[in-house]
């Protein structure tokens, strides 16, 4: 609320950290799902209402990250066959920076080829 005056003023970004949950709804994932879902609707609202203004808006799946959150969520599973959080970082360095100037609305899986997928959209402009 207060820091969006002063991004519509000079530009911005605004990367929301999403899930598979919010899209696909896991036994006993509740509310975790439940604030992806409502964050993926706030991120596409977000996108739409501000695209007039040079704030950008787009979120980001980083998938399954080896974090002491998720191991916890699921304590039966594998860690070691999860991506380690500073593996995932480009995408989040991209939309960050000026190179993606012209990226809003888009939804990125981190550990895609989410590089392709964004010059495959450029194609079709």
């Amino acid at each position: 609320k207060n820091a969006l005056p002063a991004m519509i003023e000079h530009g911005g970004s605004i990367i929301n950290v999403t899930s598979d949950a919010g899209q696909v709804g896991y036994p006993g994932w509740g509310a975790y799902g439940i604030s992806k879902f409502g964050l993926e609707g706030l991120s596409q609202t977000w996108a739409s209402e501000l695209e007039e203004t040079g704030v950008r808006v787009n979120w980001v799946d980083p998938g399954n990250m080896n974090t002491a959150m998720h191991r916890a969520a699921e304590p039966e599973e594998d860690p070691s066959e999860w991506a380690n959080p500073a593996d995932v970082t480009e995408v989040f360095v991209f939309l960050a920076s000026d190179e993606s100037k012209n990226v809003t609305g888009k939804r990125f899986q981190a550990q895609e080829n989410w590089k392709a997928e964004l010059n495959h959209e450029a194609k079709k402009i």
